[in-house]
């Protein structure tokens, strides 16, 4: 006999009302913390929300690591390693022991390797698992057509774009995949007919709104001016031209503190080292380093402003989420992925030309100075954070699954 889950529901008419339905099995295939692989956080949330979810039954597929310290209240089976050609056997067998309904894949291209052979590989198994009588679903967070592949420092551009295809193709063989801006909807749509015609456009959701909306008010209790930047640098997030303007910076607003935080993109080792260095003298530029994510409150509450200083976006931005759930101002490079996500979400975001440090340090200058802007851009960036909570962006998920794999029993 099925596993039945009792759910109440509001009726006008006869009030509460218990309902039951079958449980839903879903494996979520995700790089997943403590492993600081791609998209862990954005792992991390979703799998949140499922398990928060008394109608799901949840197993997640995570990226190996040594001796990891779980966390608490997780089932993970860490059955793939990064950068291994074998994770389609790998992952296969794993999803044949645990037997889901769903087969959830939270990925980009580099998700399982940086080598082409084993990235390719990996992007397969959506396709493989298919094949097998399993529902697949990718939430896929690039468009390879909107990749630069030149930030990117890949040589053989030709042959990259060409396995990019293809790789694309392997992923529109799942049975659904969604993506998080509608550009990117129209994009694939355009380059693959009818090959996307099952691709659905889905908010990237803001990691637990509601929660830090209440403490707003206690937020900024740090009186000293600090921009923070914050990702991983050296391809196309680089922080020379921040650095640059910190100086003008420094003059018009007493106290203005630069923090770094985050790590070297793997394709880039050295690249922070290398700017530390070069500052070591400079008391007002701090480089944190990599920063858990149990710390992140602390790190984002104590900012003043965040800035994104990208030259261009492979999809959409955490960061930028995470910004608006703890209320903060932002500044970013005219991006247009970025641009799309601040109209479509009503973000507040002050936009610079890229490569333009003077417009930059304007509008740094502007913002620091300002308490009336800070919380006005605040005001509005809580306002979009509760708008698309995580919780509400997966129960959309939730119901499309159970749509596609079975019908509620009442």
């Amino acid at each position: 006999m099925s596993e039945r889950s009792s759910v109440s529901e509001w009726s006008p008419a006869g009030g509460l009302k218990e309902t039951r339905v079958r449980r839903l099995k879903v494996a979520l295939v995700t790089a997943f913390p403590p492993s600081r692989g791609d998209l862990n956080e954005y792992g991390f949330h979703l799998a949140s929300a499922l398990r928060d979810d008394p109608t799901i039954d949840l197993t997640i597929l995570a990226d190996a690591m040594e001796s990891p310290a779980e966390l608490d209240g997780f089932r993970v089976e860490r059955c793939w390693r990064f950068n291994s050609a074998l994770n389609p056997a790998y992952l296969l067998a794993a999803i044949r022991r645990c037997d889901p309904d769903v087969v959830w894949f939270n990925l980009g291209f580099s998700t399982f390797a940086r080598s082409p052979l084993a990235a390719f590989l990996g992007i397969t198994v959506p396709a493989l698992a298919r094949t097998m009588g399993y529902y697949t679903h990718v939430t896929l967070h690039t468009v390879f057509e909107r990749i630069s592949l030149e930030d990117a420092g890949l040589r053989f551009a030709g042959a990259y774009r060409m396995a990019g295809r293809v790789a694309t193709h392997m992923v529109l063989s799942a049975d659904d995949v969604s993506v998080l801006l509608p550009s990117f909807q129209s994009e694939l749509k355009k380059h693959y007919g009818v090959r996307a015609r099952r691709v659905l456009a889905r908010p990237h959701g803001t990691f637990e709104a509601g929660v830090q909306a209440v403490a707003v008010a206690e937020i900024r209790s740090n009186p000293k001016p600090v921009i923070l930047a914050f990702g991983y640098w050296g391809t196309y997030k680089r922080v020379d031209l921040l650095l640059e303007t910190m100086s003008e910076v420094a003059k018009k607003v007493s106290g203005a503190e630069l923090v770094i935080a985050g790590t070297n993109h793997p394709s880039t080792p050295g690249y922070l080292e290398a700017l530390r260095e070069r500052y070591r003298e400079n008391s007002n530029i701090v480089f944190l380093g990599y920063v858990p994510e149990e710390a992140l409150p602390d790190l984002f509450r104590r900012a003043s402003v965040l800035v994104l200083p990208y030259s261009s976006a492979a999809g959409t931005s955490g960061v930028v989420h995470q910004a608006c759930q703890f209320g903060l101002p932002m500044v970013a490079a005219e991006v247009p992925e970025i641009v799309e996500i601040a109209k479509e979400e009503r973000i507040a975001i002050e936009f610079y030309p890229q490569g333009d440090g003077v417009a930059l340090a304007s509008h740094l200058i502007r913002l620091l100075n300002s308490e009336e802007l800070r919380r006005k851009s605040r005001e509005q960036n809580l306002a979009a954070a509760q708008g698309t909570p995580m919780s509400q962006v997966v129960a959309g998920y939730v119901q499309l699954f159970r749509e596609r794999v079975q019908r509620p029993e009442r």
